[in-house]
């Protein structure tokens, strides 16, 4: 039985970093999302800027990075919920 269930943890695990690597690719290859997404880390750089969290300017991007990693990692993971839920 643990070998069963270790096997599934693997093929779960296979999955959301396959589903991840494709919503990578979406942002990365698909230049209305890369706009998109571009456009949101434009806005969470304003909002930093507001608040005095952080200081953006026009060459430093603070949330940069975290948008460009973290929106495809919530989709991934509303995607893989959808799938386990259905399965």
């Amino acid at each position: 039985m643990q070998i069963a269930k270790s096997n599934s943890r693997f093929h779960s695990i296979a999955l959301f970093i396959v589903i991840y690597i494709i919503c990578q690719a979406i942002v990365f290859l698909v230049h209305p999302v890369w706009q998109l997404i571009e456009k949101l880390s434009f806005l969470i750089d304003d909002l930093l800027n507001i608040t005095g969290i952080a200081l953006a300017d026009g060459e430093f991007n603070p949330s940069g990075l975290w948008v460009i990693f973290g929106v495809p990692l919530l989709c991934t993971l509303i995607i893989f919920y959808l799938i386990k839920k259905l399965s």
